[in-house]
C-alpha cells in the first residue's frame, strides 16, 4: 500500500510592507463525497456559533506557529 503525504509549501515572499502567511485549517468531517465535505467545512468555518479553531500559520521561511483562537491571552 502506497501512502501519500500532504506537503504544504511556504507562501511566496511579498514585496509589500506586510509579510505573507499561509494559514492551515485542518478538520475531519463525515460526508458522502469530497464536495459535500468541502461544503460542510465551509458551513462550520462560517458558523458564528462554532468554536474558534486551532490554526497553524506558516511564514515565507517555512516557520510554523500553532495558534488556538479559543484561548484568551
Amino acid at each position: 500500500m502506497s501512502r501519500k503525504y500532504l506537503r504544504i509549501q511556504p507562501p511566496p515572499k511579498e514585496k509589500g510592507n506586510k509579510p505573507n502567511f499561509r494559514v492551515i485549517y485542518v478538520i475531519d468531517v463525515n460526508a458522502s463525497n469530497a464536495k459535500n465535505a468541502a461544503k460542510l467545512t465551509h458551513q462550520i468555518m462560517t458558523d458564528l456559533d462554532s468554536m474558534p479553531p486551532v490554526l497553524q500559520v506558516m511564514d515565507c521561511k517555512g516557520r510554523i506557529v500553532t495558534i488556538d483562537l479559543a484561548k484568551r491571552k
